[in-house]
């Protein structure tokens, strides 16, 4: 049988289906009236924040950077006075508090849906998503069901954006929906996960059986229940993680790092397979994600082992913890901030507000470096006072430790992703010993634009040359000093900017593991010399386009790939 939906996400599949089980919201004993109800609310938001926050980090960590803010959004949401308000005054009038979530927020979801754009649509969309995942929080019904036995093609009515970035890709190679649209959040989720997918396919549900053999077009959008032998000899079904633990140098024997972003232990074990040279970005935050406690300094070093374990004698930055109003944690609450994006976030709120947090990260990374290769690195790093005061610190750490005075100090980098720490990189050079360019923000930073918002897409541009030329001046700075830079951001992946970073002197690119044996390639071809005279040709240039007509003249543009 084929059915025909909307082409949501590119790709074929060819696996058995997996007929997805809603989880059901059901009655279970927990007393949701009165002030217990609003307590029991108040805990349930907190929980749903802080599993948000983890897919959005796995996301980040998978370089689906704008798409993390999918979920960044729907985090921001429950951060509304509007929803805890509302609904405790519905529960202060007799109602539950699952049935009083919904009430309050169904005339905001109704005002969205009604609206003919589909970036509001899409918002109606996440807002419901929200109500039910605050929903099945207060009953304890987990927002998945239980995975299935063998890679499988999801087969469901539905998918929410928060349900579809919590797809295990080991077991779910593709999914199919009876509805959505190829511009819903679901779909872009599914394009940035690199899963094949079909929706709005009639029928479906009835349609398919569970264990049925099923294939998926995503580039067609057609599902072939049960296809002949005939249809599916082509597909290769998912691929396996490609492996390339060689050295990438230039044509003319310029080495450059490849490394890997990661946000846990098993990111870390992925990247060892893929071949990557070490761990360019370890973000922190998974170490607090989930947890109504901070961790201590011993449980802080006891999952820091697991990563630098799984990559040897490979080095691994660890990025000391960057949250703040606008990336929350249950158990680290904040202030709300009217721009929390430019707020106490980063380096700045442990240095503000909380010293000892950053002294607990300090004593854990000098344990671990002491017998591993592992650098430390501050996040939202603006002036040099910031960076001294922060090495006062580590020395105070240094002591509490009572590490002999001979040991090899831990080598200390920044991200530079504030245009002012980029403008200072000579003064900020002489004081620590690497730098790591976070793009993503540093490319919001420069051109003011808010980063998930898809009418200033345009201006989220990273072949733009102001771009370039912050780039080129941060990367002089360091090497006239001694220092190596990294990128850690999306453009470190995106093929288009490799030869021009190659060109500008970048030393290290940190990208996703499935990403690695590709960029490693992509060096490979490169001449070092020819990337140097574009890119310094580039930086006179007006606009992203026009660097992109300068790479394909000089043949330095992507190749189309076969798939």
């Amino acid at each position: 049988m084929r059915l025909r939906g909307i082409a949501a996400a590119p790709g074929q599949a060819y696996a058995p289906a997996w007929r997805w089980g809603e989880p059901r919201i059901h009655d279970s004993g927990v007393d949701l009236s009165g002030e217990a109800g609003i307590n029991r609310l108040q805990v349930a938001i907190k929980e749903v924040k802080a599993a948000l926050a983890q897919k959005a980090a796995r996301l980040e960590a998978d370089g689906a950077v704008p798409e993390a803010g999918i979920l960044e959004a729907q985090a921001l949401m429950l951060e509304d006075p509007a929803l805890l308000d509302g609904a405790s005054s519905v529960i202060r009038k007799g109602g539950l508090a699952d049935a009083a979530v919904a009430q309050t927020m169904a005339p905001f979801a109704e005002l969205l849906r009604a609206s003919s754009d589909p970036v509001f649509q899409a918002r109606a969309a996440d807002l419901e998503d929200v109500v039910e995942q605050v929903r099945r929080a207060l009953h304890g019904v987990s927002d998945m069901p239980p995975p299935p036995e063998q890679p499988s093609i999801v087969v469901a009515r539905d998918l929410a954006p928060s349900q579809t970035a919590g797809l295990d890709r080991a077991l779910v190679v593709g999914f199919a929906t009876e509805q959505g649209t190829a511009t819903a959040h679901t779909a872009i989720l599914a394009r940035a996960l690199g899963l094949p997918a079909v929706v709005g396919v009639g029928g479906l549900v009835d349609a398919v059986k569970n264990g049925e053999p099923v294939l998926l077009d995503g580039d067609r959008g057609i599902v072939v229940i049960d296809p002949p032998a005939q249809d599916v000899a082509h597909i290769a079904g998912p691929a396996p993680l490609t492996a390339d633990a060689e050295p990438a140098s230039t044509r003319d024997g310029r080495r450059v790092e490849v490394g890997c972003n990661a946000a846990n232990p098993d990111d870390a074990r992925r990247a060892a397979a893929a071949g990557a040279d070490g761990i360019g970005l370890l973000r922190s935050e998974f170490l607090f994600l989930g947890r109504e406690r901070l961790p201590d300094e011993n449980e802080q070093v006891a999952i820091l082992e697991q990563v630098v374990a799984a990559m040897g004698d490979r080095p691994v930055i660890l990025r000391t913890l960057d949250v703040g109003a606008d990336k929350p944690l249950p158990a680290l609450p904040q202030p709300a901030e009217a721009n929390p994006a430019l707020g106490v976030r980063g380096l700045r709120l442990q240095l503000l507000r909380r010293p000892d947090l950053l002294l607990d990260q300090m004593r854990a990374a000098l344990r671990v470096a002491s017998t591993h290769p592992l650098r430390l690195m501050f996040p939202m790093v603006s002036t040099v006072d910031e960076v001294r005061q922060a090495k006062q610190l580590i020395a105070q750490a240094t002591r509490d430790l009572h590490l002999p005075s001979g040991a090899a100090p831990m080598p200390l980098g920044i991200m530079v992703e504030v245009p002012a720490a980029a403008i200072g990189a000579d003064q900020l050079a002489q004081e620590v010993d690497f730098f790591s360019l976070g793009t993503n923000d540093l490319t919001q930073y420069l051109f003011a634009a808010d980063r998930t918002n898809p009418e200033l897409a345009v201006l989220a541009d990273s072949l733009h040359p102001a771009l370039l030329r912050m780039i080129d001046q941060v990367v002089s700075a360091a090497h006239r000093h001694g220092r190596w830079v990294g990128v850690c951001g999306e453009m470190a992946s995106d093929l288009w900017a490799v030869p021009l970073l190659v060109g500008l002197g970048v030393d290290e690119l940190s990208v996703h593991p499935p990403l690695v044996a590709r960029i490693k390639a992509a060096v490979r071809q490169l001449d070092g010399r020819v990337c140097a005279a574009v890119a310094q040709a580039a930086l006179t240039l007006e606009n992203g386009q026009a660097v992109r007509r300068l790479l394909e003249e000089h043949a330095l543009a992507p190749a189309a790939r076969p798939d």
